[in-house]
């Protein structure tokens, strides 16, 4: 800082000190200058700042401090104090010089006379002994974490021009003051890559690199709070921070910046029909957000993290979060074959089979349980349901080898009926008690577990503890090893409808993930019919089990088998996914009203009289459609409502449009439906929708190339071609899409060569 920013900023911080006196600042008092002097309602304080370090410059500057609190002392019954502030700390012949000269004087680095303001120090230390967000070990939750891979971003929008190129990019403009909202999936990384935001820039702080000091708010823990003023105290004071009104003060004069984990957590809304209202609720939740945005000091960030799926739309995240104030959208994403590498060097393992997710929680909790050997690498090749169902039967295997006081079976079916019990809460993935999971185990073997096997109970695989749920509770890990354990409750109903716990299907939350109507599909595709689901449905429909009914129709529709008839009635549900395809089976037997589905894809040329009915539904994205004109008439009824059509037409026109060579036209339009919209697969069907006829037949030699260079793999799926991204690959992907020509990928010269 020049000596002017230097003298504004010691006023800034002076006026934050002293609240009482916010409207003085410098004086001219009898033709000289003085950098500061506040008047309080006991002490005058008399201040001149300085960025040298020369003896010259303090002896006169003291003359002129001792001069004002000579005349300020005694006016009005209060005392006067002199402030010598330096940029770095006084040299010794400064203090020197001010101590000859009066006493009264305090020479006074910038660094200790802000932290009169805010003990940055103390804080810190305070911090760490509480929790950051999810942030824990996935083996153990009171061992220290393990080292942190630096996570790499994309635009959640779709926009990657002002995506940081990398984590000490994205620390370098939080420092500049940028503010950023970082969106991710369970298990991504949200709360570790928040917390070592948090030490980077408490680093950079002690490091004398920024004036600038983090405080960190788990927002779980100020539910229903609007004023920021209140939530940093209570924070201070979860803290032992005896001083929470220094904390404001420093935030309201801009001398902190606000990390906020956890926008997803504030409030969980209830369910409502009415889509207005459930967007009022969230919006109301979220109010504390919004409040630290607004009232922030524009020289500070704020970031803040949570679930993209917590809003219906992008729309209404930005609206309902930051409100019209500046604020980059990014999004985590998977690791990349680089950070894999890295992160299990240590472990003798450097390849995942392409099922498995590559979110840093699942794998770190494979890891950490030696279950990323040889086994794992030979069910590279199988479809995710496969895998999944396989990995399952692993963990419980092997866990039971392990402890001898139970089989792998019955590890087995305890994990599926708590996964079942799960899907009570929100998330479907707990919290759940120890009572929950005795319960569970008696519900499986019929009788109390022995203390050998309540011992197996504690550290059952698959689940793990959450410091932002009571002691002793436990959570799934991910989302997707949950939903496949939940479809062992919906795939045995199907075929023995009379087996089935009605109370704990009554509680459930939302509809299967497809993961687990993937799996339920694949555990009874040996026995499922037409009339066992009929039957099934007939079951849930005289108990009033609307979520069963609808992961019934899911499964059957995955199965082939056809719905038809009045049996399936589904209201007030929130469903994941629903997937219909051309050549599918008659699925005009179910019905959905008032229902709130997140994506709704409708792949190929599917016959009208083949679609379910939808009535006063809310669908947060339809992939295959260009928009509600591209919907079948007659299928979508009352007042229905949709967030995004990823495949609109004028996004992939562009493309098609541009000067690039024919084949990188295709090939981009192509990686653009695989990784830049929302979705676990195209089938193949889907890259040549709105493709002009003569670019179609290039679709098939753009996928060869993409598959020789890793970027995408194939599964059959119900008949059909499915191609899947390489996630691992995002970056790759990215880089080219935005520039293919400048991007240097040999993908340009391979995709040009087409056509």
């Amino acid at each position: 800082m020049d000596q002017h920013e230097f003298e504004e900023e010691v006023r800034t911080v002076a006026r934050a000190l002293w609240p009482s006196a916010r409207d003085d600042g410098s004086m001219n008092i009898d033709g000289v200058e003085h950098d500061a002097v506040f008047f309080t309602h006991d002490i005058i304080h008399c201040i001149e700042a300085t960025v040298s370090r020369r003896k010259d410059k303090a002896e006169h500057d003291g003359k002129k401090l001792s001069r004002e609190i000579n005349k300020r002392t005694g006016s009005n019954g209060r005392v006067a104090r002199g402030w010598f502030v330096t940029l770095e700390d006084p040299t010794p012949e400064q203090t020197k010089a001010l101590r000859a000269i009066d006493r009264r004087i305090v020479p006074i680095s910038f660094k200790r006379f802000k932290a009169r303001l805010f003990d940055a120090h103390l804080y810190h230390q305070r911090r760490q002994c509480l929790p950051f967000g999810s942030a824990t070990n996935p083996a153990d939750r009171k061992a220290a974490l393990e080292p942190y891979i630096p996570a790499e971003f994309q635009a959640a929008d779709g926009d990657n021009g002002d995506v940081p190129p990398s984590f000490e990019s994205l620390i370098a403009r939080i420092s500049a003051g940028e503010r950023f909202c970082v969106v991710g999936d369970y298990g991504m990384g949200k709360s570790m890559t928040l917390r070592e935001a948090y030490l980077r820039l408490s680093q950079l702080h002690r490091e004398d690199k920024t004036l600038r000091h983090p405080v960190h708010l788990n927002l779980r823990d100020h539910w229903g709070q609007r004023s920021p003023r209140v939530a940093l105290t209570q924070h201070a004071e979860d803290l032992g921070y005896d001083r929470p009104d220094q904390i404001i003060s420093a935030w309201r004069a801009g001398y902190v910046d606000v990390l906020l984990d956890g926008f997803d957590e504030i409030a969980a809304p209830g369910w409502s029909s009415d889509v207005v209202e459930l967007r009022y609720s969230r919006r109301r939740a979220v109010e504390l957000v919004r409040n630290f945005f607004d009232q922030t000091d524009a020289k500070a960030s704020v970031i803040v993290v949570g679930r993209r799926s917590y809003f219906d739309s992008l729309q209404e995240l930005k609206s309902s979060l930051f409100d019209g104030e500046a604020c980059t959208l990014l999004e985590l994403t998977e690791f990349n074959e680089q950070q894999i590498e890295e992160y299990l060097s240590e472990k003798n393992w450097y390849a995942l089979p392409d099922w498995l997710p590559k979110r840093p929680l699942l794998i770190g909790y494979l890891a950490a349980r030696d279950m990323l050997d040889s086994d794992v690498q030979s069910t590279n090749g199988m479809s995710a349901a496969a895998g999944w169902d396989w990995l399952l039967e692993q963990i419980s295997r092997r866990e039971a080898r392990i402890e001898t006081g139970i089989d792998g079976q019955t590890i087995r079916r305890t994990i599926e009926r708590l996964a079942s019990v799960a899907r009570k809460s929100a998330s479907s993935l707990g919290p759940l008690t120890y009572s929950e999971i005795t319960e569970g185990f008696k519900f499986t073997r019929g009788r109390e577990p022995s203390d050998d096997q309540r011992t197996i109970l504690h550290r059952l695989p698959g689940l793990g503890s959450d410091p932002n749920f009571e002691e002793g509770t436990r959570k799934f890990i991910d989302v997707d090893l949950a939903s496949a354990a939940q479809a062992r409750d919906v795939s045995s109903f199907i075929l023995n409808p009379f087996g089935l716990d009605a109370d704990n299907a009554a509680s459930w939350s939302e509809s299967l993930g497809q993961s687990g109507v993937d799996v339920a599909a694949l555990q009874c595709a040996t026995s499922i019919n037409a009339g066992s689901v009929e039957n099934a449905l007939l079951f849930a429909k005289r108990n009033d089990l609307d979520v069963l009914s609808a992961d019934v129709a899911r499964v059957a529709l995955a199965c082939g088998i056809q719905v038809v008839g009045s049996s399936c009635r589904v209201g007030d549900v929130v469903i994941p996914r629903i997937e219909i395809y051309e050549g599918c089976a008659d699925f005009s037997g179910a019905h959905f009203s008032r229902c709130l589905i997140e994506f709704l894809e409708l792949d190929g040329e599917i016959e009208d009289r083949f679609m379910p009915t939808f009535d006063s539904c809310h669908f947060e994205s339809v992939i295959g459609r260009f928009g509600e004109n591209d919907l079948p008439r007659g299928v979508f009824q009352g007042n229905c409502t949709f967030g995004e059509f990823p495949d609109m037409a004028e996004r992939n026109a562009d493309v098609l449009r541009s000067s690039l060579p024919r084949g990188v036209r295709v090939m981009v339009t192509v990686l653009r439906k695989l990784y830049m919209q929302r979705g676990r697969g195209r089938a193949e069907g889907a890259f040549v929708r709105g493709m002009p006829q003569e670019d179609r037949a290039l679709v098939p030699d753009c996928l060869d190339v993409l598959r020789r260079e890793g970027l995408v793999s194939s599964i059959k799926l119900n008949g059909r071609t499915v191609w899947l991204p390489a996630r691992s690959e995002q970056k790759r992907v990215r880089e080219f899409v935005a520039a293919p020509r400048g991007s240097g990928d040999p993908l340009f010269g391979a995709a040009s060569r087409i056509g």
